[in-house]
């Protein structure tokens, strides 16, 4: 496969060995001779060595462009580019707080605040069935006529039904007070809002987890204390508080579940025994219903931006921001056995970071999101290690940037976000959404078979066939990338049936425009396998 690609990308390069200029650079004849003296003579024949051992001279020196060339288009495929941000909202106003959620059949959900006057919110809504290409006009779910509608939260379970928890009444105004609610989708309709936190005003800063059993687990605050309960095919487990009974105060914040049925957990803790918050590791195991005692995982003092994700090894990393501001830095530490490795420092050098972010990729690398800098002049930056270093990427900058959500699905990353810009009177937020294609390592993919996936003609000068075998009943995502991993146009996104499919790309982009001449990536993703060819455009 590898030498193929090569000769394909090179096939119709300027440089060819009879006419490059090469063929008459060439060092001394008798420098020539002593590193060639074997090629004096051909088949027992005396031969101008001058000429042969030039023309082997070229040749090398042709092989060792060649491969730099090769050399360098790896290296970028590595320097892979954010998609350009997208309004997904286009409200106007104030839109704050987006969560995101990915379905079974790769449907984009985002869910978030907006609002209309200062104590008076909505909770909208939005998706997208193209892989954030286009998004549907946002709907507001609750039809709420007054009241601020806070914190919304959104997962889905393997029947993509979506589960969206939110704060009713923020400012607790009504006898009701400040309680958590939740909506359900079923794939036909949304419900009513049902009450999670009965009899408990004053909850907020609600989380809402799914496990492998399609079990919803919806945590909340009250009072300094953490509770949770249960919910399954429409009946709600009582209401439970694992830290009630401490002394100090344990906030869980973010959670991953893995394949055994627990929730790892990444949050902090206050007490009276120490300054300042505590990032701390909490589990939870849904099987037995227990919670581990919390484990302080560094002596820094934290503040908000943690998260936690898991390697290929299921072991535990992390995020985390450290305080005071303007000093805080962005640090990562992971699991190495039962114990947290010494905090790496990821980013501070001049401070202001918030709302860090942190997923594994399929290449057990990690990737970090955060935003930068002071209101007037903001960024949205993703590190990811490279030679045991962290790497700088910028996704966006602009007036102000806040509260990003980070989620990696099916070799992408997804990223939502607000972004400001100033009014007349005002500073208004919107949300926009990027994306970033995990293309970087060709060479870890899987080795592609003729008979799984068949492009012709190729090389090509406008249209090509792809063709492929579906083993199951699956969804298949086909997209068309540049060299340098810049995405072009998607193909096929949806579920197909077993059998042998055939597509036809028209060599033009997403917007319609002719691609340009050049090398282009054929990429197919099926379930979790994902194989890549390379086509070439001629013109």
């Amino acid at each position: 496969m590898k030498t193929n690609t090569y000769i394909n990308l090179f096939r119709y390069s300027v440089f060819n060995i009879r006419y490059s200029i090469f063929y008459k650079i060439s060092p001394p004849d008798n420098i020539l001779c002593s590193i060639f003296p074997a090629c004096l003579t051909q088949s027992g024949r005396d031969i101008p060595y001058s000429i042969s051992y030039k023309v082997i001279y070229s040749k090398a020196i042709i092989a060792a462009l060649l491969i730099s060339a090769l050399l360098f288009t790896a290296s970028q495929l590595s320097a892979q580019e954010w998609t350009e941000p997208l309004n997904i909202a286009n409200l106007g106003g104030y839109s704050m707080d987006p969560d995101m959620a990915i379905d079974h059949s790769g449907v984009i959900h985002v869910v978030w605040s907006y609002r209309i006057t200062s104590s008076y919110w909505k909770i909208m809504y939005t998706r997208s069935g193209d892989d954030g290409g286009t998004w549907d006009d946002p709907i507001d779910l609750l039809q709420n006529t007054d009241l601020w509608m806070a914190q919304p939260h959104i997962a889905c379970n393997s029947k993509n039904n979506l589960y969206v928890t939110y704060t009713h009444d923020y400012l607790g105004w009504t006898t009701e007070g400040r309680v958590i609610k939740m909506l359900v989708f079923d794939g036909h309709q949304w419900s009513e809002p049902i009450l999670v936190s009965e009899g408990m005003p004053g909850s907020h800063y609600n989380k809402v987890i799914i496990d492998n059993n399609n079990q919803i687990i919806i945590g909340w605050y009250k009072d300094g204390k953490f509770y949770y309960r249960l919910y399954y095919d429409t009946i709600f487990s009582e209401t439970y508080c694992p830290y009630c009974d401490e002394e100090d105060n344990y906030f869980p914040v973010e959670g991953v579940v893995t394949f055994d049925q627990k929730i790892h957990w990444v949050g902090s803790s206050s007490s009276a025994n120490y300054y300042g918050a505590r990032l701390q590791y909490y589990l939870f195991d849904i099987s037995n219903m227990s919670w581990s005692e919390p484990q302080i995982m560094v002596q820094d003092t934290v503040t908000d931006g943690k998260d936690i994700s898991l390697n290929s090894s299921g072991h535990q990393e992390c995020v985390y921001r450290t305080y005071p501001s303007p000093d805080d830095k962005t640090k990562h530490i992971k699991k190495e056995g039962y114990y947290w490795s010494d905090p790496e420092l990821v980013a501070g050098v001049e401070g202001h970071q918030r709302y860090q972010q942190i997923v594994i990729d399929k290449n057990d690398d990690v990737n970090i999101t955060e935003r930068q800098g002071i209101i007037g002049d903001q960024s949205l930056v993703h590190y990811y290690k490279k030679d045991n270093r962290w790497v700088l990427q910028y996704i966006d900058n602009a007036y102000g940037l806040a509260f990003s959500k980070l989620i990696y699905n099916n070799d992408n990353l997804y990223c939502v976000y607000e972004k400001a810009w100033e009014a007349s009177d005002a500073v208004l937020y919107d949300l926009f959404f990027v994306r970033y294609d995990i293309v970087t390592d060709i060479k870890k993919e899987k080795t592609i078979k003729a008979t799984e996936l068949k492009i012709y003609p190729n090389p090509t000068t406008k249209e090509i066939i792809i063709e492929f075998e579906n083993n199951n009943e699956q969804h298949i995502l086909l997209s068309v990338y540049d060299i340098t991993g810049r995405h072009i146009i998607t193909l096929i996104n949806k579920n197909l049936p077993p059998g042998v499919h055939r597509t036809l790309w028209n060599g033009t982009d997403k917007n319609g425009k002719e691609a340009k001449s050049g090398s282009y990536l054929i990429r197919l993703k099926s379930g979790r396998n994902t194989v890549t060819q390379i086509v070439e455009i001629i013109k």
